[in-house]
């Protein structure tokens, strides 16, 4: 779906709401012409009664113009919500449908700018742009037209002024929001960016005192949105200015044609009080329509947001699902994979056989995540193919899939709810015992009933209220209960401290028995047992086999390994002036 889609889909009840709006303008108009005839009727001799039923009619007319007007905006403002929460679903529903890297590249800022900021801002112009600019439009056109129905002359002097008006503003105005309007939404966009990233790094960055960095970057981006909103804003009032002027010209443009013509004997005089009137009402309609203008650029921008999100890549479903999967055999066929320009993988073929242990090491940026992220379907590949039984992941729907696959980074992430759902989440209808259950096997139990409200304890934003080590355990026991036959630990002891590091691999160990395993280890003694290591070097398989083989039969691993052996041997000594980096 695009934008438009969305529009569509409310035009019926849009049509209600500007011919609403229309009426407002018919019942606003009136009271103008019961003046126009009142004036006429004192001119030539009339009743009391007769000036109170003038004034009952202006009162019953302006009644209903009020009423229409105010059922109009309530209709506008209702569809205006529903579209909104329409696109926000639509948008977090494509986010789910994305590889997951596409959202990462992009960042949570511009997504949080887009679907609080941007949609935000269509609310005004979807609820009152479409039915108050139609009447804006109409009142003054309405206007003209009865002027020229009375005297064509008093018509034309207005309608001059207000053309030139119009015909002046539109064509600048355009031109300076066409230059300007792309450079001051990628400012704000920007800043709102920087404003999450300083958000969520808050702690690292006074952790590693970048107070003074994160700042610089932050004040620039507001300077850079400053000084684009000054330039535009510089611009429209150049442009505005002249045109407000023109506006106000109105009521002098009738006052003095009307003057000369009454002067000259050839206008009445209720015409020209009435000619005098409405001058001043057609120049107050039309300043609002050209402040509504505005809105219809943030629509645009809305729109080229909403659109470029709605019509990302999304991860490929067939259109009817795969039958039963025959075993969970993993394996991938000649793949090859980039992010952006930038070549990852070249030409990958692997096999991760089930019920094994399969360890992926190597050097940073040797592409072990990659082959992880690939397999949990973060991405799709862009040659070659992978498969699960046999049966090709485009071929399985995405849920089909996640069933069977789990995955635990060491990038951990708890959501603001307590201890006890946050692990639920792996097994939405797990028990209480089950969840327990799951939390002793990751060894979280102990600390967990340690706090005061135990289970029902809140984890905080992002799990701001555990420690490293306490997040990833959590997280290790949502794996564990979700009990999926294929699990991928991206180095999942990574914050566990050296006594529950061993603790949670031997509970691993036993858990994952009958469990296709495949680790991405940075501490090559935690891969020792493993049934299979596959040693990656420059987005390529360098080898494959065992601990001990691979000792023997690559360098390259046997490199690796001699300088992990010196890593754990390391000692700090008093007085050899060794320091710890």
């Amino acid at each position: 779906m695009q934008f438009k889609d969305f529009m569509k889909e409310h035009i019926p009840i849009y049509g209600v709401s500007v011919a609403l709006a229309i009426g407002s303008v018919f019942f606003g108009l009136a009271p103008y012409y019961l003046v126009y005839r009142l004036l006429l009727d004192i001119v030539q001799g009339c009743s009391e009664r007769t000036v109170l039923q003038y004034a009952l009619l202006i009162f019953l007319a302006l009644s209903l113009q009020i009423l229409m007007h105010c059922l109009s905006t309530a209709i506008s403002h209702k569809t205006a919500f529903s579209i909104l929460k329409k696109i926000r679903l639509a948008v977090t529903e494509k986010m789910m449908r994305m590889p997951l890297g596409y959202t990462q590249t992009k960042g949570s800022g511009y997504f949080h700018s887009l679907l609080i900021d941007s949609i935000e801002r269509l609310e005004y112009p979807l609820a009152h742009a479409i039915p108050e600019t139609t009447s804006n439009v109409l009142l003054p056109v309405s206007i003209i037209a009865l002027l020229f129905s009375f005297d064509w002359r008093m018509g034309l002097s207005l309608l001059v002024p207000a053309g030139l008006t119009l015909l002046f503003y539109l064509p600048m105005y355009i031109g300076i929001m066409n230059e300007f309007a792309a450079t001051y939404y990628t400012m704000l966009e920007t800043m709102n960016g920087r404003v999450i990233e300083y958000i969520r790094g808050n702690k690292e960055i006074k952790i590693f005192g970048r107070e003074d960095a994160a700042l610089s970057k932050y004040d620039t981006s507001i300077d850079e949105y400053k000084t684009a909103t000054l330039h535009l804003y510089n611009r429209m009032y150049i442009a505005a200015s002249p045109s407000i002027i023109m506006l106000s010209s109105l009521l002098a443009s009738v006052l003095s044609v009307g003057g000369f013509l009454y002067c000259a004997g050839s206008l009445s005089a209720h015409l020209y009080l009435f000619s005098v009137l409405v001058s001043v009402g057609i120049g107050t309609s039309l300043l609002k329509f050209t402040e509504f203008m505005d809105n219809f650029y943030y629509i645009k921008n809305g729109e080229r947001l909403i659109n470029e999100v709605l019509s990302a890549p999304e991860l490929q479903e067939p259109d009817t699902a795969v039958g039963e999967i025959p075993n969970n055999e993993i394996a991938l066929h000649h793949v090859s994979f980039a992010y952006e320009d930038v070549q990852v993988l070249h030409d990958i073929s692997l096999v991760f056989p089930e019920k094994t242990k399969t360890a992926i090491v190597g050097h940073s940026g040797s592409g072990k995540t990659t082959v992880a992220n690939l397999i949990a379907r973060f991405w799709d590949v862009q040659e070659g193919s992978i498969t699960i039984g046999g049966v090709a992941y485009r071929d399985l729907f995405l849920d089909q899939l996640m069933q069977r696959v789990n995955y635990v980074t060491q990038d951990t992430f708890l959501f603001n709810m307590t201890i006890m759902e946050n692990i639920r989440l792996g097994k939405p209808d797990a028990s209480n015992e089950e969840v327990i259950e799951a939390a002793k096997n990751a060894y979280c139990h102990e600390f967990i009933i340690a706090f005061e409200n135990g289970y029902n304890t809140s984890a905080g934003d992002d799990g701001a209220k555990l420690s490293g080590g306490q997040r990833q355990r959590i997280i290790i026991a949502r794996a564990l209960l979700r009990n999926a036959p294929v699990l991928i630990l991206d180095e999942a002891t990574a914050y566990a401290d050296m006594e529950n590091q061993q603790k949670i691999q031997k509970s691993l160990e036993q858990l994952c028995k009958d469990k296709t395993l495949i680790l991405i280890a940075h501490r090559l003694s935690t891969v020792t047992g493993c049934d299979q290591i596959i040693l990656m070097n420059n987005g390529t398989v360098a080898a494959t086999g065992t601990h001990s083989e691979l000792l023997k039969t690559s360098p390259l691993y046997a490199k690796l390994w001699d300088t992990h052996e010196q890593s754990r041997n390391w000692k700090l000594e008093r007085g050899k002036g060794n320091t710890l980096c």
